[in-house]
């Protein structure tokens, strides 16, 4: 799972998660020169869930819908007709992200609409991006709820797949995860994914500017073994 969040126009100043332009076509032409297949997270969660064999696979995703996605990841992936995710702040579209200083708005929900129009898949990211486990049960739960229903409604089918904010989650939340209608749950973890995970604490792989094509290669033949387990977390917890 290649976790991406906004893409830029090369020679911008990036931020930490900002990927340029280039290093993002990159990263993915590196993937796909190893043979990799490209899944949506819907279709890799189904796959987890029914113990179908996903090594070779991957899915590549854009955490709170950033509008450098649109700008410039959207024409690309559609050329290269590459299956990609799209997860929604669904109560924070068109603005300046509270969460992220320095980044730029999130997309509007006409080009959120957009998007699906032209393949995207639509995945779970809460109403408003807050660190679950810091609110209590009920702000939490309803921020799953309406998330999912939001989506389900955008997207013309059943959401049940989330990334939780910020990679935070615990047992609490992994279980109101469960009770609020969803089947999967990704961390912000880095590390690989497969049959007979426990699928609320899936893995990722936090995309950076800095992961250069050496790195990158390295990294995706990293064997899973080697990558740190997932851990209860929560604002100020590392």
């Amino acid at each position: 799972m290649l976790a991406y969040h906004d893409i830029v126009p090369n020679g911008s100043e990036t931020i930490e998660y900002m990927v340029d332009e280039d290093t993002f076509i990159s990263q993915i032409e590196t993937v796909r020169t190893l043979g990799y297949t490209f899944r949506t997270l819907t279709d890799l969660s189904a796959d987890l869930l029914a113990d179908r064999p996903v090594a070779g696979c991957a899915a590549i995703v854009f955490d709170d819908a950033l509008v450098g996605v649109y700008d410039i990841a959207m024409p690309y992936l559609d050329a290269h007709k590459i299956p990609w995710t799209l997860l929604p702040v669904t109560d924070r579209l068109g603005v300046t992200p509270a969460w992220w200083p320095g980044a730029n708005r999130t997309m509007t929900r006409e080009e959120v609409m957009e998007a699906v129009d032209a393949g995207a898949d639509l995945c779970a990211h809460t109403t408003t991006h807050i660190s679950l486990p810091d609110v209590d049960a009920d702000a939490a739960f309803n921020e799953l709820v309406r998330s999912r229903e939001a989506l389900s409604e955008l997207s013309g089918r059943e959401v049940v797949d989330l990334c939780y904010p910020f990679g935070h989650q615990d047992a609490q939340i992994r279980e109101m995860a469960k009770r609020a209608g969803y089947r999967t749950g990704w961390t912000f973890t880095n590390g690989r994914c497969s049959s007979g995970d426990d699928p609320f604490k899936l893995k990722r792989m936090a995309m950076r500017n800095d992961v250069g094509e050496l790195h990158w290669l390295v990294t995706l033949l990293r064997p899973k073994v080697s990558w740190p387990p997932v851990q209860d977390l929560k604002r100020g917890s590392l």
